[in-house]
């Protein structure tokens, strides 16, 4: 019988007395957890370990949450990982500012640990959706070959960048359908997070970063084009890799 791994959180807190119990906690509900006190740390332990979730502080001392998750959606394989943001209760602009770079959730603090648990399930479930049954095959467009099952680009010159989820739902969609037309709405719903309220303005940051990642002009773009009538498009010229 093969063996199951365990899905292996980090938690990036510099409050020992929130990271610690609940990395306690989620080690006794199925997870292995390992903490981290500040951003250096969390980039270490990146660099050692295989992380499927990242629990995240946006309010740190130092370099910020916002700031180290930045650096990680920039770099070659961070924007894989599903991040879920600790935000505090007043903090709408930090929230925002963290759902437009790409964060998958968040919870404010104070908070439940069973909504926490409950939204880490979620999280990691909709990740799994992208892979059921047969693997999905790699597709090439516009020289740019798009693998799925890792949520990865390869580019032209041989660079690899990492999608977060949404970014991965959305190019699959356009992918689905070379030259149909995807209206900011149907977007919104393929990246929509339960309770949340800015999905369209989402919708528009997510197409932003994706373009960003494609090598595509914002201003004159050519491979993830806009349809004036509402809505998005990819390059027609789609074909399985190899």
């Amino acid at each position: 019988m093969q063996k199951t791994s365990i899905p292996k959180l980090l938690v990036v807190d510099d409050a020992a007395d929130i990271r610690d119990p609940l990395c306690h906690y989620l080690a006794k509900n199925g997870f292995e957890a390992v903490g981290a006190a500040s951003a250096d740390e969390a980039r270490a332990v990146l660099h050692d370990e295989t992380i499927s979730l990242i629990i995240l502080d946006l309010m740190m001392p130092g370099e910020d949450g916002l700031s180290f998750y930045r650096a990680l959606m920039n770099s070659s394989t961070g924007g894989r990982i599903p991040v879920i943001m600790l935000t505090a209760l007043h903090s709408d602009a930090n929230k925002i500012r963290g759902l437009d770079l790409g964060a998958d959730d968040y919870v404010t603090k104070p908070f439940n640990p069973r909504e926490l648990l409950s939204r880490i399930h979620a999280v990691l479930r909709r990740g799994s959706l992208a892979k059921p049954g047969p693997a999905r095959e790699r597709r090439r467009f516009a020289g740019i070959v798009h693998d799925p099952q890792v949520q990865a680009l390869l580019l032209p010159d041989g660079a690899e960048v990492g999608l977060t989820s949404g970014e991965n739902r959305l190019l699959e969609a356009l992918l689905d359908h070379p030259g149909g037309v995807l209206s900011r709405e149907d977007i919104a719903k393929l990246i929509s997070r339960k309770g949340d309220t800015t999905t369209m303005r989402a919708a528009d940051n997510c197409i932003f970063r994706l373009r960003r990642k494609l090598g595509d002009n914002a201003r004159a773009p050519k491979i993830l084009l806009t349809d004036w009538g509402g809505g998005y498009r990819i390059v027609d010229d789609v074909r399985p890799d190899g």
